[in-house]
């Protein structure tokens, strides 16, 4: 469906609203760390507020402080270098440029087209599938207990601050999504992630609006204490990023990590940061064509591309929904692909009714109409389509088709929580939505049954899913050659990628990143 609202987490980081509590306090040196924390019992005395957590690899401590004027006094504290107050950004759509993306709900999720487009398979046997391979998807979190995911998982930590540290629960969806694309198992059906026998870790930085600063760094942190192997991170910022983040990469570079970042999705000519950072992968997006995903950003510093449109992938086990309309009647027995009204009450068994034609669902459409155990069948426009649901409600009706208005289908999540309204609701086309009312005008009897089956599995797009194809063969390549350190790493994901033509403006950096070229040369280089 063509997105109106960004369910699917890709976080650019162009606004932000202050948090004062937390901050990253950065010290000047390494003895300026050890002595701080050698008298934390007595910081409170020495610098105002209180160390949450302390991360020795970049010399740095997260800290809670209670008062903005407690924050301009760590900057004056002694053996502090920097202070980096905590920021909440919030996640903007996706920009389509008019053209109509999907993101579907999938029951059985087959084999992804972008495995064979990265000729992952090629590469399987030449790499053990990524075996003995670690790597740390930096998001939303992660549903460790999804069957696809299970096998593969280690473990995950929740750095945003809110809830308990091991609570990495994913609510978006985006962390399992980006996960499953990197290290699925193979389910024995054709699904897997591009790395299947890779390990997993999950560091919860997002939260359901958006990704803290301090969160990240945290969580960069983390991983190199863990001596993960690989990073991705499916977010970014504009600009060069911040001092901590700089700091926190650069550091990951040093401990041999390879860092994968998606180049972000407004279609412009800027690629966001991390992906901006010479030490990074930068990852830019294409459609099953190969031809250039009109939101991924592009620029100078995309290193690779990868599928970024259509990416089949986990979810958190049962979140989805997908919903199927049958119209029945004496010449005509056909079964179409409806939306659940996400917030509406969902038919979990077959629901079969008439149909009455309630037109735009405005009250005056109702006047003289029996709604009662009939679905209502109305065209959206003339209100907000809960206002319009509310409507059909007070007539007495309990199931709702609502036909689109115009091409194509919207977000169907009119809430944050399910079941908002008692009545069931679904979403047709337009297409579909004329088809039912010739038919019912023509044959009034016309049954139409509605039913949803919960699902694990979504369809959608973003650079979000384009960057972990690649952190998936980068999973490949380090299990190939475990000595390959990551300024190499990136040089031969670029050199071995398929070149795509023409490139205006380096939309396709060195090309579509090429699994099976990647895991020769990196057995070559032995």
């Amino acid at each position: 469906m063509k997105f109106t609202f960004f369910s699917f987490l890709l976080v650019l980081f162009t606004s932000s609203q202050a948090l004062a509590e937390r901050a990253i306090v950065m010290m000047n040196d390494t003895k300026a760390f050890e002595r701080t924390l050698n008298t934390r019992g007595t910081w409170s005395q020495i610098i105002p507020g209180k160390i949450e957590k302390s991360l020795p690899q970049l010399n740095t401590f997260i800290v809670d402080t209670n008062t903005p004027a407690e924050l301009e006094q760590l900057k004056l504290s002694p053996g502090v270098a920097y202070v980096e107050k905590e920021y909440f950004h919030p996640a903007p759509p996706v920009v389509s440029s008019g053209v109509e993306l999907v993101n579907t709900d999938v029951v059985k999720p087959g084999v992804p087209w972008g495995l064979k487009a990265v000729k992952a398979p090629q590469a399987w046997a030449l790499s053990n599938k990524g075996e003995g391979v670690r790597v740390l998807v930096l998001d939303s979190g992660m549903n460790a207990s999804h069957p696809s995911l299970a096998p593969n998982f280690e473990k995950g930590r929740n750095f945003t601050g809110d809830g308990d540290v091991t609570d990495f629960s994913d609510r978006t969806g985006h962390g399992t999504h980006v996960g499953g694309t990197i290290a699925a198992a193979d389910d024995g059906e054709g699904f897997s992630g591009v790395a299947p026998k890779a390990t997993l870790l999950a560091g919860k930085v997002c939260q359901d609006g958006g990704c803290s600063n301090v969160a990240i760094v945290a969580a960069i942190s983390w991983g190199i204490d863990q001596g993960v192997d690989v990073m991705n991170l499916s977010l970014g910022s504009s600009g060069s990023g911040s001092p901590a983040e700089q700091a926190a990469l650069l550091r990951a570079d040093q401990a041999g990590i390879s860092v994968v970042a998606a180049t972000g999705n407004y279609g412009v000519n800027e690629v966001l940061f991390p992906a901006s950072a010479s030490t990074v992968i930068g990852v830019g997006a294409v459609d099953r064509n190969l031809s250039h995903a009109v939101f991924s950003q592009y620029g100078p510093e995309v290193a690779v591309v990868a599928p970024g449109v259509q990416i089949v992938s986990t979810i958190p086990l049962g979140s989805g929904r997908s919903s199927t309309l049958k119209i029945s009647n004496s010449s005509l027995q056909e079964t179409s692909t409806a939306y659940h009204l996400r917030g509406t009450a969902t038919p979990f068994e077959d629901l079969t009714r008439t149909v009455v034609d309630c037109g735009s669902g405005l009250p005056s459409n109702f006047a003289g109409k029996d709604v009662k155990d009939k679905h209502v069948l109305i065209t959206m426009g003339a209100a907000p389509i809960e206002d319009l649901i509310r409507n059909a409600m007070r007539a007495g009706a309990n199931s709702v088709i609502v036909v689109n208005n115009a091409a194509g289908v919207i977000d169907t999540r009119l809430f944050d929580r399910d079941n908002v309204l008692f009545a069931v609701g679904m979403f047709v086309d337009a297409k579909l939505g004329a088809k039912i009312r010739a038919t019912i005008k023509d044959q009034p009897e016309t049954q139409i049954t509605l039913n949803t089956v919960p699902t694990s599995y979504k369809e959608t797009f973003g650079t979000s899913m384009a960057s972990p194809h690649v952190a998936g063969v980068v999973a490949l390549v380090k299990a190939a050659n475990k000595d390959i350190k990551p300024s190499q790493m990136k040089a031969l994901i670029m050199k071995t990628a398929s070149p795509i033509t023409p490139n205006p403006d380096n939309r396709f950096g060195k090309g579509l990143v090429n699994a099976e070229a990647a895991v020769k040369a990196a057995l070559s280089s032995q």
